[in-house]
This record gives structure tokens, C-alpha cells and sequence, in this order.
């Protein structure tokens, strides 16, 4: 025999509030979920480290991190052979030091270009000297004070691989952020604060 209309709306509800209850908060619970450990030790944080390694190497660096490779960071960029203009779609790390200049105000770096002993060495170092300086030009036209960016080029004066190796010779053209100061601190960012309204309702000071 089916159940009447009535029985089965009863039973809809009270499986209805079961589930709304099992969900509520409940204020006698002690919650030990830290949604912030979470976040800095799950697996998107670390692919967003994977992918942008010199943003967050920098950043680390500036905060007060000891790392192997010191004060220098290598810009992450792609050159067509022989040009000084990097190809657009790699400058992402170049637009990273941009926003990291803005957030540290008190940054000072050097922009330093280096290449493989390919070719003559003459060109090289013009060649590293304008890379350097594209960069340099990129930050300041973005509005980064002129004097807080030095460009400089050094050709194939400061290998760091061995250039009888193709892998050698990639590594030896690279443009480095060297970072020149170490009294960084970031901006600081203030929120408006909030004031209670004569009926208790809470209003947020600030421009609209």
C-alpha cells in the first residue's frame, strides 16, 4: 500500500532538516581546520611556485630568505638569435619585477645581460649591454624611478656553464636581477576602518 501525501511530505522534511542541521555551525565545536596552512602547503600554491619560480624566489629573498644563488635572480625571457628585443609573449617574469618594484618601493636593482662566446665578442657584449637596458627601459617607462634600476652588460665575460655545450651555451645567455639593497620592506597597505552608525549597523569609512 502506498503511504498517504501527508506521511511522505513528512518524511521529505524531516530528511531536509537532518541534512540542514548536519550542516549548520555549530558554536560548542571545536573546528581545527587552518584554512591558511592549507592553502600555503596544498598543491595549487605549489604549482603557482612551479610556474612563476622568480617572482616567488624574489619575494622570499626580500622577506628574509637565505637562498643558494644569493642576491641574484635570472629573468625567465626568450630572444629571437641576435635581437635585443625579448619576444613578448616570455616577458611575464619582467612584468613580475615591475609589480614587485611597486609592492617594495625601496628596491634598488641591476639589470645585468650576458651571452654565449658565439660570434664576435664586440657584439656580444652591445648585444647584452641592449638587453639590459630594454628592460630598464620597460620599468622605467612603467613608472619605476630611473634611479633605482641599473642596466649593464657584460657579453661573454662571466660564463656560468660550459659553452662547448649547446645545454652550456643556454645558460651562459640569461639577463640577471641582481638585487643592490638590502633595507627593502613592502608598502604598506592600510583598510579603511569601520565605525559603528548611531542605529549599530557598521559603516566603512573611505572613499567610495
Amino acid at each position: 500500500m502506498l503511504p498517504s501525501r501527508r506521511a511522505f511530505r513528512i518524511v521529505c522534511l524531516s530528511l531536509l532538516s537532518a541534512v540542514l542541521l548536519s550542516g549548520c555551525y555549530d558554536p560548542q565545536k571545536k573546528y581545527t581546520l587552518n584554512p591558511l596552512a592549507r592553502v600555503s602547503a596544498g598543491e595549487d600554491e605549489k604549482a603557482a611556485r612551479r610556474a612563476a619560480p622568480f617572482a616567488d624566489s624574489l619575494v622570499r629573498y626580500l622577506r628574509g630568505q637565505v637562498r643558494r644563488g644569493g642576491d641574484e635572480f635570472v629573468l625567465r625571457v626568450d630572444f629571437a638569435p641576435g635581437g635585443f628585443a625579448p619576444e613578448m609573449n616570455s616577458i611575464g617574469d619582467i612584468e613580475a619585477l615591475l609589480v614587485i618594484m611597486r609592492d617594495f618601493p625601496r628596491l634598488r636593482v641591476a639589470v645585468e645581460g650576458h651571452t654565449d662566446n658565439a660570434g664576435d665578442a664586440d657584439k656580444n657584449l652591445k648585444l647584452s649591454q641592449w638587453r639590459a637596458d630594454w628592460v630598464r627601459s620597460f620599468l622605467v617607462e612603467r613608472g619605476i624611478d630611473a634611479g633605482r634600476v641599473a642596466a649593464e652588460g657584460f657579453g661573454d665575460t662571466r660564463p656560468v656553464a660550459d659553452n662547448g655545450t649547446p645545454a652550456g651555451q643556454e645558460q651562459n645567455r640569461r639577463l640577471v636581477v641582481r638585487v643592490l639593497n638590502f633595507d627593502s620592506a613592502p608598502v604598506e597597505v592600510s583598510l579603511p576602518q569601520a565605525r559603528s552608525s548611531p542605529a549599530g549597523a557598521i559603516e566603512k569609512t573611505g572613499a567610495q
